[in-house]
């Protein structure tokens, strides 16, 4: 009789997890995004690989999305919103946006889309373990990129002495530790290869033409944009190119957003669909049990170089060959 008794409770034993996992698998888990703007660059691709996972939006999970627009003083109001809402975990695109859903709350698990300096910015004990409630990407920590800019910048001008930064990276969209770590990494890589740099931190449109104006009036011969900021709209991205190719000026940024479709001559990027699939491997870790504190934050493995010929043509510009085989993609 005892011997039946041990065979019961060692077969319920043994379907519990089993009857555990059924119950969550008719579950429907809410997704908090809180994003500057709707991203489908981003969002398609992560739900695409949620999919693959084995979680399918609409009947395993929903995404409640919250958008700052250009105004991120509210983000911290709006991550309370999905907190209400009891949202399971939340999504945030920038080190900023972590950051007001981490104000909101210190439990509910935060996985960064993407960020720069997690660890400067107070959300991370390190890369290696984070601890916490966040994780995720990071495209900038450690600061080596911004050497890999400078250096593809200097490949296509050798000569060139005067470069110049326009920052769209700015608080509150961006974190400060950020944005000094970033900058301070930038003019050091400059400084080791002997080029000096101006930097224009752009608030404002305003901003952006005071920039313009100064750089019609002093003579530099590359630019680096960071093209992912608020002010990066279409319009703006074609105002930046046309003024480039008049003044003659050498151009790369960090996202293909607007500026290839622009013209821009350089872009060097991590590519977003593959950060999307990466933090969709850290949703579905999360969702089934693991801590994200415990999750160390990654960083991009590949990076896209696309350069533009018919660009390099009206710059004056040849780009040298060892360049154009490295590039993923070549316009003509």
């Amino acid at each position: 009789m005892r011997r039946i008794g041990l065979a019961v409770v060692l077969a319920l034993s043994l379907l519990s997890p089993l009857a555990a996992q059924a119950q969550q698998a008719g579950r429907m888990y809410r997704i908090g995004l809180l994003a500057g703007r709707p991203s489908p660059h981003l969002m398609d691709p992560f739900v695409a690989a949620m999919r693959e996972y084995g979680w399918v939006e609409g009947r395993d999970f929903i995404v409640e999305s919250r958008y700052t627009g250009v105004d991120l003083g509210h983000a911290e109001a709006l991550a309370r919103e999905l907190i209400e809402l009891k949202v399971d975990l939340i999504l945030t695109g920038t080190t900023a946006t972590a950051r007001a859903a981490r104000q909101a709350s210190r439990t509910v698990p935060i996985v960064m889309l993407a960020s720069g300096f997690p660890v400067e910015a107070g959300l991370a004990v390190s890369l290696a373990r984070p601890g916490g409630n966040v994780t995720g990407l990071s495209a900038y920590a450690g600061g080596e990129l911004f050497s890999k800019y400078v250096q593809l910048l200097k490949d296509v001008v050798p000569t060139g002495k005067a470069f110049a930064v326009l920052w769209n990276y700015v608080p509150p969209g961006f974190a400060k530790e950020e944005v000094e770590a970033s900058l301070g990494e930038m003019k050091r890589a400059a400084r080791t290869i002997g080029v000096t740099t101006r930097v224009f931190q752009l608030q404002s449109l305003a901003d952006l033409d005071r920039a313009l104006g100064v750089l019609a009036r002093e003579k530099v011969e590359a630019l680096f944009v960071t093209a992912g900021g608020p002010l990066m709209t279409e319009q703006t991205s074609a105002k930046i190119m046309a003024f480039t190719l008049k003044q003659r000026i050498a151009t790369l940024t960090d996202f293909r957003g607007t500026f290839v479709d622009a013209g821009c001559l350089m872009t060097y990027a991590a590519i977003p669909a593959e950060m999307a699939k990466r933090a969709a491997a850290f949703v579905d870790r999360i969702l089934r049990g693991t801590r994200p504190g415990d999750l160390p934050i990654e960083q991009p493995t590949k990076f896209e170089l696309v350069i533009n010929l018919k660009t390099a043509k009206a710059l004056g510009l040849t780009i040298p060959q060892t360049l154009l085989l490295r590039a993923d993609q070549v316009i003509q």
